[in-house]
């Protein structure tokens, strides 16, 4: 009993240490600017996937470790090559992992990188204040050669994550200049006052190059962003409903569990030619933002809803059956028969006819379904406003005129 009690603190232990090691992380690589989880991936992944650079870096600190312990014969310099190598091993490690799970679309844990970076910047910090303690020449400019290039890595490199750059810099120049402000060699402590001067301007630099890269990443999401949704309404357009659609279809869709259907709705506005002709366009347009909101709030979260152009719309709902269907097309239906308050002592008021098609009953590819749901919507704006029709069944049409409670609220 008191051995599972101590197994089970120790566990609890492990675990907690491992989630401040990890917060921790998520600090270094996160940015004080608070940027979205897309551009933070994307920055995270513009500092951690450059092996060449990390191979040649390894590559060149190692050989001035081989260089330092030749040279001297220290067995300080001996255990700085053992280990860079050793160091280096799990700093390739660990950007292989990072690399094959970015690979798999999924998120690379950057926690190892974060980790064997420090471990590896720290020994690079012992490694040059012990050389500058040596008070040999040769190793003091190999040491201030090393400084040199840890700066301007960093400053490239992990432009991207300031936090964890400046770090890296400020653990690799400061214990040099204490050194060489410390060493009793004459003037040297000139070279020492010089490096914090230095070391701020790269960080000034980094920033600079932060900036850039920054405004980068904004701009190719930004444009993604035009590219996927309509700019008047904000909803998703006509490329993420093709896109949407296909994953649905490339999902267990075709599976006899009902559960695993999804249903297609294809929506028009009726009356919308009215309200753009006695309110003009800019009224049309407000209330078109305000018929987005509404569909929007009518559906579940997993539900995908878009604007086609003009006052059509599509929404996509999976894991949907018949009668969770209707209900959805009612409360859409006595969201949008509202009257709408745009500024006018008159408030415009709308219809809605709803077209539904059932993966894979109407249809097992993008074109049928859409193609199903459409003509069920015409069938409805046939009959009249607050019509919802599907399309398996169009001789069957379900009237969902507006309640009578509809303007409540």
């Amino acid at each position: 009993m008191h051995m599972d009690s101590t197994e089970s603190v120790r566990e609890r232990f492990e675990i907690s240490q491992g989630r401040y090691v990890r917060r921790v992380a998520d600090w270094l690589v996160g940015t004080a600017d608070g940027q979205s989880d897309a551009i933070q991936r994307e920055l995270i992944h513009h500092s951690f996937m450059k092996k060449k650079t990390l191979v040649v870096g390894i590559f060149v600190t190692t050989l001035m470790a081989l260089t330092a312990a030749t040279i001297s014969g220290h067995g300080w310099a001996y255990a700085w090559l053992f280990a860079e190598i050793l160091l280096g091993g799990v700093r390739l490690a660990a950007q292989n992992s990072f690399e094959e799970a970015e690979a798999r679309g999924k998120v690379g844990d950057a926690t190892a990188l974060v980790g064997a970076g420090l471990a590896y910047v720290i020994v690079l910090s012992a490694a040059y204040y012990l050389c500058v303690a040596s008070g040999e020449w040769m190793l003091i400019l190999l040491a201030g050669i090393g400084v040199t290039a840890v700066l301007g890595s960093v400053s490239s490199r992990s432009a991207g994550l300031p936090r964890f750059g400046i770090i890296m810099m400020c653990l690799a120049a400061l214990p040099f200049s204490l050194a060489t402000i410390m060493s009793p060699i004459p003037y040297l402590f000139v070279v020492g006052l010089q490096v914090p001067l230095c070391l701020t301007g790269t960080i000034l630099v980094l920033r600079e190059n932060y900036k850039i890269l920054l405004g980068f990443h904004q701009a190719e999401q930004e444009n993604l962003r035009l590219a996927h949704h309509d700019l008047l309404t904000g909803l998703p357009n006509r490329v993420m409903k093709r896109k949407r659609l296909n994953e649905l279809l490339s999902g267990p869709v075709l599976s006899t569990d009902r559960q695993a259907q999804f249903t297609v709705f294809c929506l028009d506005l009726d009356g919308f030619k009215e309200v753009n002709d006695r309110f003009g366009h800019a009224a049309g347009d407000a209330v078109l933002i305000a018929v987005a909101r509404c569909l929007r709030e009518s559906v579940r979260d997993e539900d995908f809803v878009c604007r086609v152009g003009g006052d059509e719309f599509v929404a996509l709902l999976p894991a949907l059956s018949a009668d969770e269907a209707a209900s959805c097309a009612r409360r859409i239906i006595d969201k949008i028969s509202k009257p709408y308050d745009i500024g006018f002592s008159t408030q415009p008021r709308l219809g809605i006819s709803i077209g539904a098609a059932c993966a894979p009953r109407d249809g097992v590819s993008a074109n049928e379904l859409l193609r199903s749901a459409d003509r069920a919507m015409y069938e409805a704006k046939r009959r009249g406003k607050g019509v919802y029709v599907v399309h398996s069944a169009i001789s069957e049409v379900v009237e969902l005129a507006p309640s009578a409670n509809a303007d409540a609220g």
